[in-house]
Protein backbone atom coordinates (compact mmCIF):
# COMPACT_ATOMS: atom_id res chain seq x y z
CA UNK A 1 0.00 0.00 0.00
CA UNK A 2 1.45 3.47 -1.29
CA UNK A 3 2.11 5.70 1.80
CA UNK A 4 -0.19 8.47 0.46
CA UNK A 5 -3.24 5.52 0.40
CA UNK A 6 -2.26 4.39 4.00
CA UNK A 7 -2.65 7.93 5.01
CA UNK A 8 -6.14 8.46 3.38
CA UNK A 9 -7.30 4.71 4.93
CA UNK A 10 -6.31 5.99 8.16
CA UNK A 11 -8.72 9.02 8.38
CA UNK A 12 -11.69 9.53 9.94
CA UNK A 13 -14.33 11.06 7.91
CA UNK A 14 -16.69 13.34 10.47
CA UNK A 15 -19.27 15.65 9.66
CA UNK A 16 -20.89 17.72 12.21
CA UNK A 17 -23.72 20.16 11.94
CA UNK A 18 -23.23 23.58 12.98
CA UNK A 19 -25.79 25.67 14.08
CA UNK A 20 -26.03 25.97 18.10
CA UNK A 21 -28.29 23.64 19.31
CA UNK A 22 -29.32 21.75 16.45
CA UNK A 23 -32.48 23.56 15.92
CA UNK A 24 -33.44 26.11 13.61
CA UNK A 25 -36.23 28.52 15.07
CA UNK A 26 -38.64 30.14 13.41
CA UNK A 27 -40.72 33.16 15.27
CA UNK A 28 -43.85 33.71 12.96
CA UNK A 29 -45.41 35.56 15.97
CA UNK A 30 -44.82 39.28 14.53
CA UNK A 31 -47.34 41.66 16.44
CA UNK A 32 -51.25 40.95 17.02
CA UNK A 33 -52.13 43.03 14.07
CA UNK A 34 -49.34 40.80 11.91
CA UNK A 35 -51.30 37.54 12.15
CA UNK A 36 -54.59 39.61 10.10
CA UNK A 37 -58.31 38.70 10.79
CA UNK A 38 -60.26 34.95 11.75
CA UNK A 39 -57.87 33.23 13.72
CA UNK A 40 -56.17 31.38 11.33
CA UNK A 41 -52.58 30.71 10.21
CA UNK A 42 -51.87 29.06 6.81
CA UNK A 43 -48.50 27.41 7.48
CA UNK A 44 -46.44 26.15 4.21
CA UNK A 45 -43.45 24.30 4.02
CA UNK A 46 -40.54 24.02 1.43
CA UNK A 47 -36.99 22.30 1.25
CA UNK A 48 -34.41 24.88 1.75
CA UNK A 49 -32.80 23.76 -1.01
CA UNK A 50 -34.62 23.59 -4.42
CA UNK A 51 -37.45 25.87 -2.79
CA UNK A 52 -40.45 22.44 -3.69
CA UNK A 53 -42.91 22.28 -1.62
CA UNK A 54 -42.47 18.85 1.07
CA UNK A 55 -44.30 17.19 3.58
CA UNK A 56 -43.55 16.85 6.96
CA UNK A 57 -44.29 16.27 10.43
CA UNK A 58 -45.76 19.08 12.73
CA UNK A 59 -46.29 19.04 16.45
CA UNK A 60 -48.28 21.80 18.17
CA UNK A 61 -48.66 22.63 21.53
CA UNK A 62 -50.16 25.17 23.67
CA UNK A 63 -47.53 27.48 24.95
CA UNK A 64 -49.45 28.14 28.19
CA UNK A 65 -50.13 24.45 28.29
CA UNK A 66 -46.79 22.80 28.27
CA UNK A 67 -47.41 19.32 26.84
CA UNK A 68 -50.94 19.59 25.59
CA UNK A 69 -50.64 18.62 21.70
CA UNK A 70 -53.14 19.80 19.02
CA UNK A 71 -55.00 18.58 16.69
CA UNK A 72 -55.93 20.32 13.28
CA UNK A 73 -58.41 19.81 11.21
CA UNK A 74 -58.34 18.16 7.44
CA UNK A 75 -54.94 16.76 8.72
CA UNK A 76 -54.57 13.39 10.02
CA UNK A 77 -52.79 12.02 13.30
CA UNK A 78 -48.61 11.19 12.65
CA UNK A 79 -48.21 9.44 15.96
CA UNK A 80 -46.97 12.51 18.24
CA UNK A 81 -48.21 15.25 15.85
CA UNK A 82 -50.05 15.57 12.46
CA UNK A 83 -48.90 15.21 8.84
CA UNK A 84 -48.18 18.69 7.19
CA UNK A 85 -49.26 17.85 3.12
CA UNK A 86 -46.76 21.09 2.17
CA UNK A 87 -49.65 23.51 3.46
CA UNK A 88 -52.44 23.78 6.37
CA UNK A 89 -54.57 25.72 7.60
CA UNK A 90 -54.49 26.68 11.38
CA UNK A 91 -57.64 27.27 12.61
CA UNK A 92 -57.39 26.96 16.43
CA UNK A 93 -59.20 28.77 19.70
CA UNK A 94 -57.37 32.40 20.49
CA UNK A 95 -53.96 32.54 22.47
CA UNK A 96 -50.39 31.76 21.63
CA UNK A 97 -48.87 28.46 20.60
CA UNK A 98 -45.47 26.58 19.76
CA UNK A 99 -44.94 24.54 17.32
CA UNK A 100 -42.03 22.10 16.06
CA UNK A 101 -41.47 20.61 12.71
CA UNK A 102 -39.26 17.27 12.40
CA UNK A 103 -38.86 15.68 8.74
CA UNK A 104 -37.19 12.84 9.84
CA UNK A 105 -33.22 12.38 10.99
CA UNK A 106 -31.61 14.26 7.97
CA UNK A 107 -33.06 17.34 8.82
CA UNK A 108 -32.84 20.01 11.22
CA UNK A 109 -35.82 20.48 13.61
CA UNK A 110 -37.63 23.75 13.02
CA UNK A 111 -39.31 25.53 16.25
CA UNK A 112 -41.21 28.53 16.34
CA UNK A 113 -44.29 30.88 18.26
CA UNK A 114 -47.14 31.82 17.25
CA UNK A 115 -49.89 33.97 18.46
CA UNK A 116 -53.81 33.80 17.11
CA UNK A 117 -57.07 36.04 17.86
CA UNK A 118 -60.30 36.63 16.54
CA UNK A 119 -58.88 39.74 13.71
CA UNK A 120 -55.62 36.85 13.25
CA UNK A 121 -55.63 35.83 9.47
CA UNK A 122 -52.26 35.21 7.76
CA UNK A 123 -49.52 33.51 5.56
CA UNK A 124 -46.35 32.07 6.73
CA UNK A 125 -43.70 30.04 4.60
CA UNK A 126 -41.02 27.75 6.69
CA UNK A 127 -38.05 26.39 4.78
CA UNK A 128 -36.71 23.13 6.42
CA UNK A 129 -32.92 22.56 5.92
CA UNK A 130 -31.26 19.45 5.15
CA UNK A 131 -28.00 18.78 7.25
CA UNK A 132 -27.04 15.59 5.14
CA UNK A 133 -29.09 13.41 2.12
CA UNK A 134 -28.27 9.68 3.18
CA UNK A 135 -30.04 8.52 -0.43
CA UNK A 136 -27.58 10.59 -2.42
CA UNK A 137 -24.80 8.83 -0.51
CA UNK A 138 -25.74 5.30 -0.87
CA UNK A 139 -27.79 4.85 2.23
CA UNK A 140 -31.79 4.04 1.90
CA UNK A 141 -33.96 4.00 4.79
CA UNK A 142 -36.42 1.43 5.88
CA UNK A 143 -38.68 0.67 8.43
CA UNK A 144 -38.61 -3.12 9.45
CA UNK A 145 -42.06 -2.94 11.38
CA UNK A 146 -44.95 -1.48 10.88
CA UNK A 147 -48.32 -1.57 12.48
CA UNK A 148 -51.12 -1.12 10.00
CA UNK A 149 -53.18 2.00 9.93
CA UNK A 150 -56.31 3.52 8.79
CA UNK A 151 -54.25 7.12 7.92
CA UNK A 152 -52.03 7.01 4.77
CA UNK A 153 -48.68 5.48 4.72
CA UNK A 154 -47.42 7.05 1.70
CA UNK A 155 -47.77 10.36 3.00
CA UNK A 156 -46.17 9.73 6.64
CA UNK A 157 -43.73 8.15 4.64
CA UNK A 158 -43.23 11.37 3.20
CA UNK A 159 -43.04 13.15 5.94
CA UNK A 160 -40.88 11.74 7.71
CA UNK A 161 -38.12 11.15 4.58
CA UNK A 162 -38.19 7.41 4.70
CA UNK A 163 -38.41 4.84 1.60
CA UNK A 164 -39.56 1.69 2.82
CA UNK A 165 -41.92 0.51 4.56
CA UNK A 166 -42.47 -3.41 6.03
CA UNK A 167 -46.21 -3.65 7.42
CA UNK A 168 -48.18 -5.70 9.32
CA UNK A 169 -51.28 -6.98 7.67
CA UNK A 170 -53.51 -4.59 5.74
CA UNK A 171 -55.83 -1.69 6.67
CA UNK A 172 -58.00 0.21 4.26
CA UNK A 173 -56.51 3.78 4.67
CA UNK A 174 -59.34 6.63 5.07
CA UNK A 175 -59.26 9.43 2.12
CA UNK A 176 -56.92 12.46 1.90
CA UNK A 177 -58.55 15.62 2.22
CA UNK A 178 -57.44 17.94 -0.72
CA UNK A 179 -55.18 15.13 -2.34
CA UNK A 180 -56.13 12.82 -5.17
CA UNK A 181 -55.88 9.09 -5.35
CA UNK A 182 -54.13 9.85 -8.52
CA UNK A 183 -51.13 12.27 -6.90
CA UNK A 184 -49.02 9.96 -4.98
CA UNK A 185 -46.54 12.25 -2.70
CA UNK A 186 -42.93 13.24 -3.81
CA UNK A 187 -40.78 10.29 -2.07
CA UNK A 188 -38.85 8.24 -4.33
CA UNK A 189 -38.59 5.42 -3.85
CA UNK A 190 -41.42 4.24 -1.92
CA UNK A 191 -41.34 0.76 -1.35
CA UNK A 192 -44.29 -0.73 0.84
CA UNK A 193 -44.87 -4.28 1.31
CA UNK A 194 -47.88 -5.90 3.47
CA UNK A 195 -45.83 -9.52 3.79
CA UNK A 196 -45.11 -9.26 7.38
CA UNK A 197 -46.72 -11.36 10.48
CA UNK A 198 -46.14 -10.46 13.66
CA UNK A 199 -46.32 -13.54 16.42
CA UNK A 200 -45.70 -14.10 19.77
CA UNK A 201 -42.38 -12.16 19.85
CA UNK A 202 -41.60 -13.33 16.67
CA UNK A 203 -41.58 -11.34 12.76
CA UNK A 204 -42.28 -13.45 10.10
CA UNK A 205 -41.32 -12.25 6.21
CA UNK A 206 -42.40 -13.67 3.28
CA UNK A 207 -39.29 -13.49 1.02
CA UNK A 208 -38.97 -10.15 2.11
CA UNK A 209 -40.69 -8.44 -0.63
CA UNK A 210 -44.18 -9.82 -1.52
CA UNK A 211 -47.57 -7.74 -1.31
CA UNK A 212 -50.64 -8.58 0.35
CA UNK A 213 -51.17 -10.85 3.18
CA UNK A 214 -49.22 -13.85 2.92
CA UNK A 215 -49.68 -17.31 3.74
CA UNK A 216 -47.23 -17.50 6.40
CA UNK A 217 -50.17 -15.81 8.08
CA UNK A 218 -52.03 -18.46 7.40
CA UNK A 219 -50.26 -21.03 9.06
CA UNK A 220 -48.75 -19.30 11.73
CA UNK A 221 -52.25 -18.54 12.87
CA UNK A 222 -54.12 -21.74 11.82
CA UNK A 223 -55.85 -23.78 14.09
CA UNK A 224 -53.97 -26.93 13.72
CA UNK A 225 -50.44 -24.59 14.55
CA UNK A 226 -50.75 -24.13 17.90
CA UNK A 227 -51.78 -26.46 21.04
CA UNK A 228 -55.41 -26.41 22.30
CA UNK A 229 -56.04 -23.63 24.67
CA UNK A 230 -52.94 -21.37 23.42
CA UNK A 231 -53.71 -18.22 22.59
CA UNK A 232 -52.31 -16.52 19.04
CA UNK A 233 -50.50 -14.29 20.73
CA UNK A 234 -48.30 -16.75 22.75
CA UNK A 235 -44.90 -18.34 20.95
CA UNK A 236 -45.89 -20.75 18.31
CA UNK A 237 -43.72 -24.31 18.99
CA UNK A 238 -40.44 -24.19 18.13
CA UNK A 239 -40.99 -26.91 15.66
CA UNK A 240 -43.22 -25.16 14.08
CA UNK A 241 -40.74 -22.39 13.86
CA UNK A 242 -37.78 -24.57 12.13
CA UNK A 243 -40.64 -25.55 9.67
CA UNK A 244 -41.77 -22.56 8.59
CA UNK A 245 -38.07 -21.30 8.80
CA UNK A 246 -36.43 -24.31 6.26
CA UNK A 247 -39.36 -23.06 3.67
CA UNK A 248 -36.81 -20.98 2.00
CA UNK A 249 -39.13 -18.37 1.29
CA UNK A 250 -39.47 -16.70 5.12
CA UNK A 251 -37.14 -14.75 7.21
CA UNK A 252 -37.71 -14.69 10.70
CA UNK A 253 -37.07 -12.46 13.43
CA UNK A 254 -36.83 -10.96 17.00
CA UNK A 255 -39.50 -8.18 17.37
CA UNK A 256 -39.10 -8.89 21.51
CA UNK A 257 -35.52 -9.21 22.56
CA UNK A 258 -36.58 -9.45 26.20
CA UNK A 259 -38.89 -12.27 25.45
CA UNK A 260 -37.77 -15.04 27.80
CA UNK A 261 -38.27 -17.74 24.35
CA UNK A 262 -34.98 -15.91 23.03
CA UNK A 263 -32.54 -18.98 23.94
CA UNK A 264 -35.06 -21.08 22.24
CA UNK A 265 -35.41 -19.77 19.00
CA UNK A 266 -31.88 -19.02 18.90
CA UNK A 267 -31.69 -22.84 19.22
CA UNK A 268 -33.44 -23.13 16.36
CA UNK A 269 -31.36 -21.46 14.18
CA UNK A 270 -33.97 -20.40 12.23
CA UNK A 271 -33.35 -16.76 13.53
CA UNK A 272 -32.41 -14.23 10.48
CA UNK A 273 -32.73 -10.98 12.19
CA UNK A 274 -32.97 -9.28 15.60
CA UNK A 275 -34.67 -5.94 16.53
CA UNK A 276 -32.43 -3.69 17.92
CA UNK A 277 -34.55 -0.64 18.07
CA UNK A 278 -38.31 -0.95 18.93
CA UNK A 279 -41.20 -0.58 20.29
CA UNK A 280 -39.52 0.22 23.73
CA UNK A 281 -38.39 3.14 22.24
CA UNK A 282 -41.27 5.48 21.44
CA UNK A 283 -42.05 9.21 21.41
CA UNK A 284 -45.32 9.27 22.55
CA UNK A 285 -44.33 7.87 26.33
CA UNK A 286 -41.29 6.19 28.30
CA UNK A 287 -41.12 2.71 28.62
CA UNK A 288 -39.41 2.35 31.86
CA UNK A 289 -40.36 -1.54 32.43
CA UNK A 290 -40.38 -4.84 30.46
CA UNK A 291 -43.93 -6.63 31.02
CA UNK A 292 -43.61 -9.22 28.19
CA UNK A 293 -40.14 -11.16 29.16
CA UNK A 294 -36.48 -10.83 30.92
CA UNK A 295 -35.67 -7.27 32.24
CA UNK A 296 -32.22 -6.68 33.69
CA UNK A 297 -31.60 -6.68 37.58
CA UNK A 298 -31.87 -2.93 38.76
CA UNK A 299 -33.79 -1.80 36.00
CA UNK A 300 -36.37 0.09 37.84
CA UNK A 301 -33.43 2.33 38.83
CA UNK A 302 -31.34 2.34 36.17
CA UNK A 303 -32.74 5.25 34.26
CA UNK A 304 -34.99 6.20 31.02
CA UNK A 305 -32.28 4.74 29.10
CA UNK A 306 -32.44 1.19 30.49
CA UNK A 307 -34.45 -0.38 28.33
CA UNK A 308 -32.80 0.27 25.34
CA UNK A 309 -29.01 -0.33 27.08
CA UNK A 310 -30.77 -3.92 27.73
CA UNK A 311 -31.75 -4.65 24.54
CA UNK A 312 -28.00 -3.62 23.58
CA UNK A 313 -26.58 -5.63 25.50
CA UNK A 314 -28.77 -8.31 24.86
CA UNK A 315 -27.84 -8.38 21.33
CA UNK A 316 -23.95 -8.46 22.37
CA UNK A 317 -24.24 -10.97 24.21
CA UNK A 318 -25.85 -13.21 21.41
CA UNK A 319 -23.07 -11.84 19.07
CA UNK A 320 -20.27 -13.20 21.69
CA UNK A 321 -22.09 -16.58 21.20
CA UNK A 322 -21.05 -17.02 18.01
CA UNK A 323 -24.26 -15.97 16.25
CA UNK A 324 -24.00 -14.12 12.99
CA UNK A 325 -27.70 -12.29 13.08
CA UNK A 326 -27.98 -8.92 11.52
CA UNK A 327 -29.75 -5.97 13.41
CA UNK A 328 -33.45 -4.90 12.56
CA UNK A 329 -34.95 -1.89 13.25
CA UNK A 330 -38.72 -0.24 12.89
CA UNK A 331 -41.70 0.77 14.74
CA UNK A 332 -42.85 -2.37 16.46
CA UNK A 333 -46.19 -4.10 16.81
CA UNK A 334 -46.78 -1.88 19.79
CA UNK A 335 -45.70 1.63 18.62
CA UNK A 336 -48.71 2.83 16.63
CA UNK A 337 -48.34 6.25 18.13
CA UNK A 338 -44.82 6.35 17.15
CA UNK A 339 -43.86 8.05 14.00
CA UNK A 340 -43.32 5.73 11.40
CA UNK A 341 -39.24 5.55 10.96
CA UNK A 342 -39.00 7.14 13.75
CA UNK A 343 -36.51 3.42 14.72
CA UNK A 344 -34.66 2.77 11.25
CA UNK A 345 -32.27 1.13 9.27
CA UNK A 346 -30.46 2.43 6.45
CA UNK A 347 -28.33 -0.40 4.15
CA UNK A 348 -26.19 0.30 1.29
CA UNK A 349 -24.26 -2.14 -1.36
CA UNK A 350 -20.20 -2.54 -0.51
CA UNK A 351 -18.68 -0.38 -3.27
CA UNK A 352 -17.18 -2.14 -6.31
CA UNK A 353 -13.57 -0.66 -5.90
CA UNK A 354 -12.20 0.37 -3.03
CA UNK A 355 -9.70 3.18 -3.34
CA UNK A 356 -9.70 5.06 0.38
CA UNK A 357 -10.89 8.64 0.88
CA UNK A 358 -14.70 8.86 2.47
CA UNK A 359 -16.58 6.05 2.87
CA UNK A 360 -18.37 4.92 0.68
CA UNK A 361 -21.91 3.26 0.10
CA UNK A 362 -23.64 2.09 -3.28
CA UNK A 363 -27.61 2.87 -3.56
CA UNK A 364 -29.91 -0.12 -3.59
CA UNK A 365 -32.17 0.16 -6.46
CA UNK A 366 -34.96 -2.04 -5.63
CA UNK A 367 -37.14 -3.26 -2.44
CA UNK A 368 -35.37 -7.18 -3.42
CA UNK A 369 -31.85 -5.48 -2.89
CA UNK A 370 -32.61 -3.75 0.73
CA UNK A 371 -33.59 -6.52 1.73
CA UNK A 372 -31.08 -8.50 0.93
CA UNK A 373 -28.84 -6.28 2.17
CA UNK A 374 -30.29 -5.93 5.75
CA UNK A 375 -30.34 -9.91 5.97
CA UNK A 376 -26.24 -9.46 4.98
CA UNK A 377 -25.76 -7.24 8.00
CA UNK A 378 -24.98 -4.19 5.40
CA UNK A 379 -26.31 -1.70 7.40
CA UNK A 380 -26.53 1.05 10.41
CA UNK A 381 -29.77 0.80 12.84
CA UNK A 382 -31.14 4.58 14.20
CA UNK A 383 -33.44 7.16 16.02
CA UNK A 384 -31.10 9.53 15.67
CA UNK A 385 -27.81 9.77 14.68
CA UNK A 386 -27.02 9.69 11.01
CA UNK A 387 -23.66 7.12 10.68
CA UNK A 388 -22.11 6.02 7.68
CA UNK A 389 -19.05 3.52 9.01
CA UNK A 390 -16.68 1.33 7.10
CA UNK A 391 -13.76 -1.00 8.68
CA UNK A 392 -11.07 -1.76 6.80
CA UNK A 393 -12.17 -0.67 3.68
CA UNK A 394 -15.48 -2.73 4.31
CA UNK A 395 -19.33 -1.44 4.86
CA UNK A 396 -20.95 -3.56 8.35
CA UNK A 397 -21.35 -7.41 7.37
CA UNK A 398 -18.44 -8.02 6.02
CA UNK A 399 -16.20 -11.08 7.06
CA UNK A 400 -12.37 -10.54 7.69
CA UNK A 401 -10.51 -13.75 7.69
CA UNK A 402 -6.85 -14.69 8.48
CA UNK A 403 -4.84 -17.48 9.58
CA UNK A 404 -4.10 -17.91 13.30
CA UNK A 405 -1.57 -16.15 15.17
CA UNK A 406 -1.89 -13.70 12.36
CA UNK A 407 -2.92 -10.16 13.51
CA UNK A 408 -5.52 -8.05 11.50
CA UNK A 409 -5.50 -4.41 11.72
CA UNK A 410 -8.75 -2.66 10.53
CA UNK A 411 -9.55 0.75 10.57
CA UNK A 412 -12.09 2.40 10.88
CA UNK A 413 -13.76 5.00 9.09
CA UNK A 414 -16.86 7.32 9.41
CA UNK A 415 -19.03 10.39 8.71
CA UNK A 416 -21.34 11.37 10.99
CA UNK A 417 -24.18 13.68 11.71
CA UNK A 418 -26.19 14.61 14.48
CA UNK A 419 -29.17 16.64 16.13
CA UNK A 420 -28.65 16.15 19.43
CA UNK A 421 -25.34 16.46 21.77
CA UNK A 422 -23.34 13.32 21.57
CA UNK A 423 -22.30 11.64 24.57
CA UNK A 424 -19.58 9.43 23.54
CA UNK A 425 -18.39 7.72 20.08
CA UNK A 426 -16.99 4.60 20.43
CA UNK A 427 -15.65 1.20 19.16
CA UNK A 428 -16.77 -1.83 20.09
CA UNK A 429 -14.63 -5.31 19.93
CA UNK A 430 -16.00 -8.38 21.51
CA UNK A 431 -18.12 -6.35 24.26
CA UNK A 432 -15.34 -4.58 25.17
CA UNK A 433 -14.86 -0.62 24.49
CA UNK A 434 -11.89 -0.62 22.02
CA UNK A 435 -12.11 3.21 21.89
CA UNK A 436 -14.60 5.57 23.48
CA UNK A 437 -14.30 9.64 23.26
CA UNK A 438 -16.52 12.37 23.41
CA UNK A 439 -16.92 14.56 20.14
CA UNK A 440 -15.01 17.12 21.75
CA UNK A 441 -11.98 14.55 22.54
CA UNK A 442 -12.37 13.18 18.61
CA UNK A 443 -11.86 16.42 17.26
CA UNK A 444 -8.82 17.28 19.22
CA UNK A 445 -7.44 14.13 18.25
CA UNK A 446 -7.49 14.90 14.70
CA UNK A 447 -10.08 13.10 13.83
CA UNK A 448 -8.20 9.78 14.09
CA UNK A 449 -8.86 6.65 15.62
CA UNK A 450 -6.96 3.82 16.62
CA UNK A 451 -6.57 0.39 14.64
CA UNK A 452 -8.44 -2.83 16.01
CA UNK A 453 -5.39 -5.36 16.48
CA UNK A 454 -7.54 -8.56 16.34
CA UNK A 455 -6.36 -11.45 16.93
CA UNK A 456 -8.63 -13.73 17.48
CA UNK A 457 -11.92 -14.17 16.19
CA UNK A 458 -15.34 -11.72 17.13
CA UNK A 459 -16.79 -9.07 15.81
CA UNK A 460 -16.65 -5.58 15.79
CA UNK A 461 -19.17 -2.06 15.76
CA UNK A 462 -19.09 1.16 16.04
CA UNK A 463 -22.31 3.17 17.92
CA UNK A 464 -22.69 6.99 18.93
CA UNK A 465 -24.70 7.54 21.51
CA UNK A 466 -26.56 10.91 22.13
CA UNK A 467 -27.47 12.77 25.81
CA UNK A 468 -31.16 12.76 25.08
CA UNK A 469 -33.00 12.14 27.81
CA UNK A 470 -36.15 10.51 27.28
CA UNK A 471 -34.55 7.04 26.57
CA UNK A 472 -31.87 5.37 24.81
CA UNK A 473 -30.95 7.33 21.31
CA UNK A 474 -28.15 6.18 19.35
CA UNK A 475 -26.48 4.94 16.23
CA UNK A 476 -25.40 1.63 15.56
CA UNK A 477 -23.70 -0.30 12.80
CA UNK A 478 -24.20 -4.10 12.02
CA UNK A 479 -21.12 -5.98 12.81
CA UNK A 480 -18.21 -6.75 11.52
CA UNK A 481 -17.27 -10.51 11.72
CA UNK A 482 -13.41 -11.52 12.56
CA UNK A 483 -12.71 -14.96 11.40
CA UNK A 484 -9.20 -15.98 12.16
CA UNK A 485 -8.59 -20.35 12.03
CA UNK A 486 -6.14 -22.74 11.23
CA UNK A 487 -5.85 -23.77 7.77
Amino acid sequence: MSKIKEQMVRRIYLLLCAGGLWFVSADITRSHDALAAGGSLTVSVRDEADDKPVITRMVIQRSDAPGRRVAVRKTFPAGVGLVLDRSAVLSLPDGPYRFSMIRGPEYRIITGDFALERTSLDDHSVELPRMVEMLQEGWTSGDCCVPASPYSLPLRMASEDLHLATVLGHMDAKPIAGRGDDEPPENDPSWINENATHHGGLVFYQNGVKSGLSDVENAVDAEDVLPEGVESSSSIPVERMVQLGSQGGVKIAIENPFAWQVPVWLASGQVDGFFLLGDWLRLDRRVLSITDGRGPQGLSTGGNKAVGRWAEKIYWNLLDAGFRIPPLAGTGDQGRQTPVGYNRLYVGKPPRNYNGGPPKATRVVSELEWWNAAWKGQSVATNGPLLRPMLGGQLPGHVFKARAGEVLELQAELQLAVRDPVEYLEVIHNGKVHYSARLDEFAKAGGMLPPVNAKESGWVTIRVVTLYEDHFRAAMSAPWYLSLIHI
